[in-house]
């Protein structure tokens, strides 16, 4: 089958997609460790479940839009354009911009502690390292590099192999979560004494729940991929389904399991490697196992968050929301332009960024902007497009909890981009920070409109169409309509 030059092709199963949205899950062992030192594991388990049900909610709000829209690149930040273009076009830049920056510097902070796991357990001594600009550059930063380099390489030849990796990769690591679970209460180890609450401060779960939400609300992730699905208005449900599932599995039971057996101190001082510890008490000697597999997951966090944050770019510049350049498949019909931007980008930021994981936090404001408006966005498509096709339908009470995810959203944004500094993770520069990369999306758009579009008037807002193109519903793979409560 011949793929046109300006389309992604059409190769994968809801199976590829729910693997490629599951490579978040190791947040795991990256975010939750430090709020179970901080907060006791029973408050870590009632914020991230809490945060995984709103996520979940979410997510089949964006797999209907998905569908109505299932040739469309850039996932929810697109929906949220097409939602409120005609009342303005300056939303588009700015969701599609933050939903873009989520994707992307999470990379850069993944590939640093990939680099320090591995140096930690096999180069212990090579401390060797020079200052750039305050950060001390050491071998975790060139293994970061490598790191990101090679996700790359593999990301431009295909999502087919992408998807192989990442398949392989999320088993191994379901494989040893399990192993993880099970053993202790094999052994006697597990006792549910080490568990505690000590979580008083409302304005601090707010803050934790906008922590979270950079893990758990990427179970939108395999709304990403729906122009890649072979069935989009069946696949992309069904691997939102299968994401949300085993994502809620891990993010409590981890949690639950880990605390009783090692005990949340040991966790809080070493929250990067407390699966280290746990496999040493459990399996001693199993260290170099746990950190290999801990590698190839992050390794695998890498592969995923990549081939999102290419696609997210991508439909940024298809939506005319940014410089045209990056709107350009290669041979093989990947965004090669956006995911050679996106490395550019993370390798910067390795670099020459000290307080990597102060900076993601903070990005997450843009991520929970775009989400809160891709669910009004979702009021406002089933209002002005009644007759719009959907394949996947929801019925018509999830207009009201649209909008009150969307309050939900801008409420937990605005806690934690003011109070990053009760959970320990930057305050005012980290804040500004995020102001800086997510408005620097304006002169991007106006440069786009003004000057590579001049051919066109500029208009503050855009006429939307009430049905897709003819040629565009013919193009809609038949016969994949989903069975969903009906529309009262």
């Amino acid at each position: 089958m011949t793929v046109p030059p300006h389309r992604l092709p059409r190769v994968l199963s809801w199976k590829s997609g729910a693997f490629l949205g599951l490579t978040t899950i190791l947040g795991v062992f990256t975010t939750v460790g430090y709020m179970i030192g901080l907060v006791g594991a029973w408050s870590v388990i009632a914020i991230w479940a809490a945060s995984m049900v709103v996520a979940t909610a979410q997510a089949f709000l964006y797999a209907e839009m998905a569908t109505m829209f299932p040739d469309t690149a850039g996932g929810v930040a697109a929906y949220a354009n097409e939602g409120l273009r005609r009342y303005t076009v300056f939303v588009g830049p700015i969701v599609s911009w933050g939903y873009w920056l989520a994707y992307s510097l999470v990379q850069a902070a993944v590939a640093l502690i990939f680099g320090q796991v591995v140096q930690a357990q096999w180069f212990p001594e090579a401390t060797w390292g020079v200052d750039l600009l305050g950060v001390h550059i050491g071998l975790p930063h060139l293994l970061g590099a490598a790191a990101l380099v090679s996700v790359f390489l593999l990301n431009i030849f295909g999502i087919r192999p992408a998807a192989r990796v990442t398949s392989l990769g999320v088993i191994i690591f379901t494989v040893f979560v399990v192993v993880l679970v099970v053993l202790p209460f094999i052994e006697g180890k597990w006792s549910v004494t080490g568990l505690t609450w000590r979580l008083d401060n409302p304005t601090l779960a707010l803050v934790l729940l906008y922590l979270a939400g950079w893990t758990t609300y990427a179970v939108e992730g395999p709304s990403l991929f729906a122009p890649e699905y072979r069935s989009p208005g069946s696949d992309t449900p069904q691997a939102i389904r299968v994401c949300a599932m085993l994502m809620i599995g891990v993010f409590t039971i981890v949690p639950f399991v880990v605390s009783g057996t090692l005990g949340e101190k040991a966790i809080g001082d070493n929250p990067n490697g407390y699966a280290v510890d746990v496999m040493n008490i459990l399996w001693p000697g199993s260290s170099s196992l746990v950190v290999a597999v801990v590698a190839i997951g992050l390794w695998v966090t890498l592969v995923g968050t990549s081939a999102q944050a290419g696609r997210a770019l991508l439909g940024i510049s298809r939506s005319d929301l940014t410089v045209k350049q990056l709107s350009k498949l290669n041979g093989y019909g990947m965004p090669g332009r956006a995911l050679g931007a996106d490395l550019v980008v993370n390798l910067l930021i390795l670099f020459l960024v000290g307080n990597t994981v102060a900076i993601v936090a903070a990005s997450n404001l843009g991520y929970f902007i775009c989400c809160g408006l891709a669910c009004w966005a979702y009021v406002l498509l089933r209002r002005d497009r009644p007759q719009w096709p959907r394949p996947y339908r929801l019925s018509r009470k999830w207009g009201a909890v649209a909008i009150v995810l969307g309050i939900f959203d801008f409420v937990v944004a605005a806690v934690g981009i003011t109070n990053p500094g009760l959970a320990g993770r930057g305050g005012l520069k980290e804040t500004l920070i995020a102001l800086v990369l997510l408005f620097v999306c304006i002169p991007l758009f106006l440069l786009r409109r003004l000057w590579q579009d001049r051919d066109h008037a500029f208009a503050w807002r855009e006429d939307t169409p009430a049905l897709p193109p003819a040629a565009e519903q013919a193009e809609v793979p038949q016969g994949d309509a989903v069975a969903a409560e009906p529309d009262q």
